[in-house]
């Protein structure tokens, strides 16, 4: 058995995909909480899915020994260091935004490697919304992304690096545990019931908006923003949330 080799149900749910500006088909409708993507148990468990808490269990040391190193090497300031952290989280924002309306939002085609590839990227989320072992990166997707853009960092901003990649390592936590909390929590205070709403109407009427998820500020620079409607029932708003926003 090969290591990445796809169930057949994950094959079909490929098959029949029309592409992230279609909704979820009815079949795949019938698994609220997802299917089985990989063959191998091993692999299908603790590299192709994750318990939302994990990414704080590898990211938040790597967060830590960047302010560590930094701070022995004593060529940079508090402040500095603070402001790089700042800068490198306003960057994640970016990259979060451009990955997921440009990549992610592409079109697969009829067929084929890339449009397999599409899918497991992030068409699965659109069909599967509610998986809760695919709402957070997996170590499969998450430990590869971080390495080449330590390496674009190491290369580029040379001393400045370990500061600004903690920052872009902590806006990307902040990303994975909103996203699973818009799907999964129970929000309660304006922040949390705005984002939600946000992330929904991407999910629910308008694929072609709303893009961030941890934050609406590239949407409101670049144009994809529209302002949030009201929602017909509120607490539908958790557990129907397709029927929850008025068209």
């Amino acid at each position: 058995m090969s290591f990445f080799a796809i169930t057949k149900e994950c094959k079909q749910a490929i098959d029949s995909w029309s592409g992230i500006q279609s909704a979820p088909s009815k079949e795949n409708r019938k698994h609220p909480q997802g299917i089985t993507v990989l063959q191998h148990p091993f692999v299908e468990r603790y590299l192709g899915k994750s318990h939302w808490a994990l990414p704080g269990l590898w990211f938040l040391p790597i967060i830590a020994y960047c302010f560590y190193a930094t701070n022995r090497q004593g060529h940079l300031g508090l402040t500095a260091m603070a402001a790089l952290f700042v800068a490198g989280i306003l960057v994640w924002t970016f990259v979060e935004y451009m990955l997921h309306r440009f990549l992610f939002h592409l079109n697969g085609g009829d067929g084929g490697f890339r449009k397999s590839m599409l899918f497991m990227a992030h068409g699965y989320h659109h069909e599967f919304p509610n998986d809760p072992g695919r709402l957070v990166a997996p170590p499969m997707m998450s430990w590869p992304l971080a390495a080449v853009f330590a390496t674009l960092f190491y290369f580029t901003l040379g001393m400045y690096w370990l500061p600004t990649f903690a920052g872009f390592v902590a806006g990307y936590l902040a990303y994975d545990w909103v996203h699973y909390y818009t799907h999964h929590g129970r929000p309660t205070t304006r922040v949390g019931k705005f984002l939600r709403r946000y992330h929904f109407e991407h999910h629910y009427k308008n694929h072609d908006t709303q893009f961030g998820i941890s934050t609406p500020l590239w949407d409101l620079v670049l144009g994809t923003f529209r302002k949030p409607g009201a929602l017909i029932n509120p607490s539908l708003d958790c557990d129907q949330p397709q029927a929850a926003l008025k068209t």
